[in-house]
Parts: structure tokens; sequence; C-alpha cells
């Protein structure tokens, strides 16, 4: 995709908005993990981002009804599926078995992917630079999350099965991940991304109706009025204004380009667990971080 200078800065900017959404929510989700539980933080942020969704769709559009192609619902669905429902959730219970020390470096290596993927079916150049820079990306993550051992001393009270089904499961929402973003830009051609992003939001929000309905099965605590608010507060930003800049920075700079760029977060969540959280940041932290500020401009700013 050919762009002009203005659309790729645009779609710079939206990436950076979304990775900075994604690290500060995911901070307060953290901090109030001990009162609401992952599925209900899944069901909460769903449904209280459809209406801003919408909201964004009609001001692009201009009208209170707007459609898209039809051939362009069953990629951009499926994308959403995939890698918000399917993936979320599954590194979810990945985290919960292995620690985020493995889960999230794993998975995080997603946007190595999502270049070869793209390459491979939509026509992506391999930019030597590029691929450098994702590597060091890729590279400071891991050094960030590798950071934190301590973390992974919960899995002692999982079994080896579980262990395994962990790390499996990691691997898995890299594909995910991965497929999603690719599938998400495929599915984003010749369609305005706020209007892709709501049709996206409702069929989401639809199929976690049964899913919402099925938990409730059995002896389930449902989280408290002030937790649910609390969430339903954080889900505005961190699903609903969140996607809305990530579609602008799919369809501006493609997959490639915005996954690495929503990546790198873990350079704002250390600093910031290091002051909300309380959370130690050490030398490793640090060398992580500026690595992966380096290979950010290295895949944003090509010379």
């Amino acid at each position: 995709m050919q762009l002009g200078l203005e659309p790729y800065i645009l779609g710079v900017i939206s990436a950076l908005l979304a990775m900075l959404f994604f690290a500060v929510t995911n901070i307060f989700y953290k901090k109030m993990s001990e009162s609401i539980s992952v599925m209900d933080i899944m069901f909460t942020r769903m449904w209280v981002s459809l209406p801003v969704a919408y909201l964004f769709a009609v001001a692009a559009s201009g009208s209170i009804t707007f459609t898209i192609p039809v051939e362009s619902l069953f990629p951009l669905i499926f994308s959403m599926v995939i890698g918000i429902v399917i993936g979320d959730a599954m590194y979810f219970y990945s985290q919960e078995r292995i620690g985020v020390a493995r889960a999230f470096p794993i998975a995080m290596s997603y946007p190595l992917l999502v270049y070869f993927l793209a390459a491979l079916f939509l026509d992506e150049p391999v930019i030597p630079q590029r691929v450098l820079g994702a590597l060091i990306v890729v590279t400071g993550v891991i050094l960030i999350a590798r950071a934190k051992q301590n973390e992974t001393a919960n899995s002692s009270r999982w079994s080896e099965r579980d262990l395994r089904l962990g790390l499996i499961l990691s691997f898995l929402v890299l594909i995910c991940w991965a497929s999603s973003d690719v599938i998400f830009q495929y599915g984003l051609g010749g369609v305005p991304p706020a209007e892709a992003n709501f049709y996206r939001m409702l069929a989401a929000s639809l199929l976690l109706v049964p899913v919402f309905l099925f938990s409730l099965r059995g002896e389930r605590v449902l989280p408290t009025k002030h937790a649910t608010a609390v969430a339903l507060a954080i889900g505005i930003v961190g699903l609903g204004l969140s996607l809305v800049v990530y579609s602008y920075a799919i369809k501006l700079i493609g997959a490639t380009v915005t996954s690495l760029i929503v990546a790198s977060a873990p350079m704002l969540t250390a600093p910031l667990s290091a002051i909300y959280l309380n959370e130690d940041v050490n030398r490793q932290v640090v060398v992580g971080t500026v690595l992966t500020i380096i290979g950010v401009l290295m895949v944003v700013i090509i010379l």
C-alpha cells in the first residue's frame, strides 16, 4: 500500500494511541484482578465498547445507518473472533498456567508472524531494516517480560499437564493474533475502518452472550457493582477507543507496523507497573525498554 506522508503519520499516531490505551488499561486491570475475573473483564469491556464503536461509525459515515460490502463481513468478523475473543481468552488462560514471564514474550512475538503472513498473502514488501527492527522489538519485549521471574511462582500449583497446556496455548495465541491482524487488513480493503470496527464489535458482542449465560452455571461469584462500574469505565478506553484507533492504524499503515508498535507496550507497562503496582524495574527492564524503542523507530522510520 503506497501512502503519502500525512496518512502514514496518522496511521503511526493511531497505532501509538492503541498501544497507549492497551498499556494503561492493562495496568488498571491488573490492579483490580482480585475483585473481578478475567471472563467478566472480557464481557464488560466488549459490551460497553459496542456503543462507542457505533458512535464513531455514525460520525465517520455521517449517517445513523451504514453498510459495508457483504464479502467483507466474513474476514472482518472472523478476524475479531479469533483475535479478540479466542486469542485473548487463551492468553489469559495461558498466563494463569505459566505466568506472565513465559506467556507474554511468546505471545508478543506475533509481529514476526504477521510480517511473514503479510508478505506471503498480501504482497507486503520485505524491508531488511524493518525485519531487523522487528527482531529488536521482540528481543526488547522478551527482556522486559523475563525480568519478572517471580510471577511464575504461582505455576507450581499446576500439574505438569497444565504447564504444558499453558505453553501450547501461548503459541496458539501467537498464531491467533497474527492471523487476526492479517485477515483484518485483508477485510479492510475498500471498507471504512470505523464502520468495519462496529460490525466486528457487534458480532463479538453477540457471540459472548451465550458464553456469559453458560458461565453463570454453578456457583460463580459475580463482581461487585463497584468493580463492574470500574471495569466498564476502563473498557471504554481499553477496547472501545483502542479498537477504533487500531482499525485506522491497520487501514493506513498495515498489520505489520501496527502489530509491532502495539507489541511494544511493555516499554510503557514496565515503568507504570513500578509507579502504580510497586513492581521492580531492574537493569534488564531498562535495557529491554531501550531496545524496544530503537526497534520501533527502525520499523516506523525507513531511511
